[in-house]
This record gives C-alpha cells, sequence and structure tokens, in this order.
C-alpha cells in the first residue's frame, strides 16, 4: 500500500489516494485517513468471515472422511481398518468377546458389488401361484360368511387348481338367495354365474388378477429387502427385472454369511401348524417295508413312529410324488450327523432326511403371529423362538391344543418340519416356542433362532421363488475395477488441470485449488450418508469434475469480457465476471439435479449411485466453483499491488 498527499492549498480540499492491485481509489475531499483504514479492516474481518465457512466445511469434510482413510490404511475399503488404536478408537467399537468391529457415528465409505466384490442372485417369482392361494382364501372366506348368515347352510367352495374361478355347492337350491349383492360386496372381485340348480361359479377378474401378481413381486422385493436388513449387508440391492424376475446384489458380504443369506432370501417362509397323524403314521410308512430303493431306510423315529429316510430330500420328494392321499402331505425334517461338531464338520454318509405324516390343512398359519424373538431356556441353557399370537390367532391355538392334547403337533417352515413337539397340555395364554434342533451346538441353534426370526418378523413370501442364478464376483475383478476407475479419474483431472493453468495461467491455480476441494467434499458427502461407491458412481464424480470446470471457465470468460471488452478495472471486471456467470451457472447446474432427481425417483441399483454422486457432486461445485473461487480472486487481489490478473 503507498499512499501520497496533495499539498495543503488554502480553501483546498486534502486528497488522498490508496494504489491497489485491483485499481486506484481516491478518498472524497475532506475524508481522514482513518475511515479508509476502517473500510480496509473491515474487509479484513469480513474476508475471515468467509474463509472461517470454507475452513469449518473442510473440517467436516475432513472428519466424515476420516473412518474411510482408516479403513483404507490396510490397502481395501473393508470395514476393518489395519489398527483399532489411537485415532480410531474415537469412530469404532469392538467386542472383546468376538472381536467384532463396529462403526459409531460416522460410517466409512463403502464400495459396490462391482468394485469389491460380493454375491450377485436372481430369483423367478411363481406370481400365479400367489393368485392360486388368494383364491384358496376367498373359498374358505365364502364358506364361513355363508355359515355366519345361515348357521345350518350346506356348502363346499373350492377351485381347481391352475383355473381362476370358485365352484360352490349347496345344499339346497334355496340357498342361492343367500348370494345378495350386499353378500357379494364382500368379493368384489368375483363374479357371479350360475351353472345349475345347487352350483354357481364365482370367476376373478382379470384385472385383478394382474393387481394379484404385481402385488407378489412388489412384496417379494419388500419382504427380500427386509430379510437382507437384518443381515446387515451395506447397501444392497433388489431389483425387479421383467415380469416376474428379482435381482439381488449384496456387495461386499463375508463368505460365511453367503449361505446364510441365500437360506434366508429363498424361504417362502410359510409358517404352518399342523397336526402329525400318529394314528396313521405306522401305517403308512410301513407299507414300504422291505419295498425301499438303495438310498432309502424306514427307521423308527420319536419314540417309535416310522420315518422313510434318505441323505437326499428331492429324492424323497420324488417317491412320495403320488403316494399320499389329498387330505395328507409328507413333511421333511434334516438330522445332522457330525465328524467334528466344534468345526461343524458334517458326516454327510451318517446325515439324513427323515418324513413325517402330517394333516394337508393347517390348524394355525403364520398370519396369526404377532410378535417372535429369541430366547434362552434356563433349565436347558437352550435357545428357543418366543411366539406370541394376535387374539383371534391365541384362541385358535387354544382350542386346537386343548383338542388334541397328547399328540404331535408339526411347527413346518414351508414343507419342512422344525419341530415335532407332543402336545402336553393345552395352550391358553397365546404364547407358544419352537424349540430347535437338539443334536445341534449351542451356537447354531441360536443361528438358526435368529433366522427364523427374522423371517417370521417380516412375513412370508406371496409367492414361491426359484433361484435361477448366482454369481460370486470376486475381490480381484472389483480391484481391477478400482485401479481402472482410479486411473480416469486421475488422468481425467490431471489433463483438465492441464488445459486450466495453461490457458487461464494464475487465474486456473484458484480452480484447481476449488476442484480439489470440490473432490474432497464429494467423496465426504457420500461417506455421511452412508451411499455406496459403485462404477457409475465414480462416473458421476468424473462428470462433476468437468461441471465444475466447466463453471470456472463461464466465469474466467465473463472476467476477460469486461477486461477486453468493457474496458474494467480488476476488481470491477471480476466482480462483474462472477455476477454476470451466476446465472447461467445455476441454471445449468439446477437442469442437470433435475435429471438426476428423476434418475434416483425411477432409477435402480446402479443408476441410483450415479444419480447421488451427482447430487452431492452439483451441491460441492456451486460452493467451490462460485463462492470459494470467488473468495480466492477477492484475497488474491488484496494483497497484491498489480492492477493486471493474470487470466
Amino acid at each position: 500500500m503507498s499512499s501520497e498527499s496533495a499539498p495543503a492549498v488554502p480553501g483546498s480540499a486534502r486528497e488522498l489516494t490508496i494504489e491497489r492491485r485491483a485499481g486506484t481509489f481516491t478518498s472524497p475531499p475532506g475524508e481522514a485517513f482513518g475511515p479508509v483504514l476502517e473500510r480496509s479492516f473491515g474487509f479484513m474481518k469480513s474476508s475471515l468471515y468467509r474463509w472461517g465457512l470454507v475452513v469449518v466445511a473442510f473440517l467436516v469434510a475432513l472428519y466424515a472422511l476420516t473412518p474411510t482413510i482408516l479403513d483404507w490404511s490396510d490397502g481395501a475399503l473393508d470395514g476393518k481398518p489395519a489398527s483399532t488404536d489411537g485415532v480410531a478408537s474415537m469412530f469404532l467399537e469392538v467386542d472383546p468377546t468376538t472381536e467384532q468391529i463396529t462403526w459409531t457415528n460416522v460410517q466409512p465409505l463403502t464400495l459396490g458389488l462391482d468394485l469389491q466384490g460380493g454375491l450377485l442372485l436372481q430369483y423367478h417369482v411363481y406370481v400365479d401361484r400367489a393368485v392360486q392361494d388368494q383364491l384358496t382364501r376367498m373359498a374358505g372366506g365364502i364358506e364361513e360368511r355363508l355359515r355366519e348368515v345361515q348357521p345350518d347352510v350346506q356348502v363346499e367352495a373350492t377351485h381347481p387348481d391352475g383355473e381362476t374361478y370358485i365352484d360352490v355347492t349347496l345344499g339346497q337350491a334355496d340357498d342361492r338367495k343367500l348370494f345378495t349383492e350386499e353378500f357379494m360386496s364382500n368379493f368384489p372381485s368375483l363374479t357371479r354365474s350360475d351353472t345349475g340348480s345347487t352350483t354357481l361359479r364365482l370367476q376373478m377378474d382379470p384385472n385383478y388378477i394382474e393387481e394379484t401378481k404385481e402385488m407378489a413381486i412388489t412384496q417379494a422385493i419388500e419382504k427380500i429387502r427386509l430379510r437382507i436388513d437384518a443381515l446387515g449387508v451395506a447397501e444392497p440391492s433388489v431389483t425387479r427385472q421383467g415380469l416376474s424376475d428379482i435381482v439381488i446384489q449384496l456387495p461386499g458380504i463375508r463368505e460365511e454369511n453367503i449361505e446364510r443369506a441365500k437360506d434366508l432370501i429363498g424361504q417362502t417362509a410359510q409358517l404352518r401348524f399342523q397336526m402329525v397323524d400318529d394314528s396313521g403314521t405306522n401305517q403308512f410308512f410301513g407299507q414300504f417295508r422291505g419295498q425301499l430303493p438303495a438310498g432309502f431306510a424306514l427307521r423308527s423315529i420319536d419314540g417309535g413312529y416310522f420315518s422313510v429316510t434318505h441323505q437326499d430330500k428331492e429324492a424323497l420328494q420324488e417317491f412320495f410324488a403320488g403316494r399320499v392321499a389329498d387330505d395328507r402331505a409328507i413333511g421333511y425334517q434334516f438330522h445332522p450327523v457330525y465328524q467334528d461338531r466344534e468345526k461343524k464338520v458334517l458326516d454327510e454318509e451318517q446325515s439324513y432326511w427323515k418324513t413325517y405324516l402330517v394333516y394337508r390343512e393347517a390348524e394355525l398359519t403364520g398370519e396369526y403371529i404377532q410378535d417372535a424373538r429369541v430366547a434362552v431356556d434356563q433349565q436347558f441353557n437352550r435357545p428357543y423362538v418366543s411366539l406370541t399370537f394376535f387374539p383371534e390367532g391365541a384362541k385358535i391355538f387354544a382350542e386346537t391344543t386343548t383338542e388334541y392334547t397328547g399328540q404331535r403337533f408339526a411347527i413346518m417352515m414351508d414343507d419342512e418340519v422344525n419341530s415335532a413337539p407332543v402336545i402336553n397340555e393345552p395352550i391358553t395364554g397365546g404364547r407358544a416356542q419352537i424349540t430347535l434342533g437338539s443334536m445341534q451346538s449351542y451356537t447354531e441353534v441360536q443361528q438358526e433362532a435368529q433366522n427364523l426370526v427374522i423371517v417370521l418378523r417380516h412375513g412370508a413370501l406371496p409367492a414361491p421363488i426359484e433361484r435361477q442364478f448366482e454369481t460370486i464376483v470376486g475381490p480381484t475383478l472389483g480391484q481391477d475395477s478400482i485401479d481402472s476407475s482410479m486411473r480416469a479419474l486421475l488422468v481425467g483431472s490431471i489433463l483438465v488441470i492441464l488445459f486450466m493453468l495453461i490457458y487461464y495461467r494464475r487465474s486456473g491455480v484458484i480452480s484447481t485449488i476449488a476442484l480439489t476441494l470440490n473432490l474432497v467434499l464429494i467423496m465426504a458427502g457420500l461417506a455421511s450418508l452412508g451411499a455406496t461407491l459403485t462404477l457409475p458412481g465414480i462416473a458421476g464424480i468424473i462428470l462433476t469434475v468437468g461441471m465444475a470446470v466447466d463453471a470456472n471457465v463461464i466465469i474466467y470468460e465473463r472476467i476477460r469480457e469486461e477486461l477486453v471488452v468493457n474496458q474494467k478495472p480488476v476488481r470491477v471486471a471480476v466482480k462483474e465476471g462472477f455476477d454476470k456467470a451466476f446465472s447461467a451457472v445455476l441454471d445449468a447446474n439446477i437442469t442437470t439435479g433435475i435429471a438426476a432427481l428423476v434418475l434416483l425417483q425411477y432409477g435402480t441399483g446402479p443408476i441410483r449411485g450415479f444419480a447421488i454422486t451427482l447430487l452431492i457432486g452439483i451441491v460441492s461445485t456451486l460452493f467451490t466453483a462460485v463462492y470459494v473461487t470467488r473468495i480466492l480472486f477477492d484475497d488474491w487481489m488484496q494483497r497484491t499491488k498489480s492492477e493486471k490478473l493474470s487470466i
């Protein structure tokens, strides 16, 4: 700063001139030097406040990225830092017993399936089965409501398997008057047509059939997502593909959890309480004595009841196909035999599946369960599943256990018998418990109980599903993707920086500083939101780099125009350049943001990852390319004396 004062002439005003890099400023006649210094101090104070916001943003970003840096300290983003001491102890907790690591508050950045590997599954949903199940429930509902209207009515409502109608057979032709408009309003999706004096056919509406199929897919996706969330997999992707397929991506899932995940996802989880046919079991299975193919055996289980066994469940299913009466069904239960129980090494030659003869009609289903949780039997120190029924379910359960006291009660998940305890006494408290395999270790029983609770709490799948294929993406392929993406990001950033430095000279340095801060803020934003970084996400970052530089180019060209065309002083040119360019920068980012919001709303999987990264990048770009760059220019011009601007 330099000053020169005009000589004091009687009657003339004293004039003070301060030359700065941004131009020449003249104090009004008669103004003292003090106010000029006050304005200078005011600028410094304002600049300090503005820099304070930048510093705070950087420190917050650094805090959000610290867990990611700690996690990356061993060269991999796998949730396991190289050390749990020092700074790392502020961000994580370690279970001293299991040595399991839990991140608190801020999570490290996670990588998607395409970067860190994981499990890819595709399932087919048998949506037609959902329609058939709905017809079965409706048939039962028709019989129940007719008996509510007329208790002595003789009625049988059935529907042929694979058809979309219900045939109702009445005891008397006069009973057709029960199907009033009010009665049919309870079944709005059915259309009545008389096929005989005592028979009616209720046809399901085609639109309702399509709605049921759509709902089956939607519900299956939601229930599968809930089950996966209970596994603790970071950023799983569950999406629909085609008309009735579901694609599931589980990035970073540990190898020991892969089988557990497949079991949980694949269970249709139709919990049913079915009575075992104790009186007919020995006669039914005993008829096959001496006639069983190789590999099959007739064993005595559960205190003397016969059971046909085999190492392969599918072989048993094929054997009993067509051999069971319509009102009976076969339940299957796995009986493990271990070579080494502690190491969970199964003896595949000795382990087998055993069978139960059960009544096909369920006494109670999982729809009546209000709550399920894991508890521990204090007497035997064994985990079990504690069930609480809704009032209606509690009533049915009490009636069933009262009627069948002394008989076996099969608790079945789909066609597999979880346990078949004997009802020792009526259970009237609305509570029950499922005891699990006695041949398993405590840890195995606890894990099985937790899996069962997850399925029960999140409900049964509305239709059976079948796994079409699975792919395990190895970490080597993921590392190759990371390396290629990082090279692309690095090369792209270097080329952009070189262009800015060569074309805009010292002003390009300001852009480089703002661009570096921009990248830090984007990564911090992803980590703070718990988002997953995928290949499309990295593409979004690269696109954001280009957008940030584009914003600087628009601003710099406006400044050049003010300097060269309009012949404005440097400080004025910078101010008007930023002001006039801001609307163009804002419009460009808003339109891009709208497109990103649409992708976020309607996109799935990798598309959503790209949209999230792009949205974070837009906010960060506006902050760094406009706000931070403006502060750097103002500070630069405030500290130098040159009237020229390197741009």
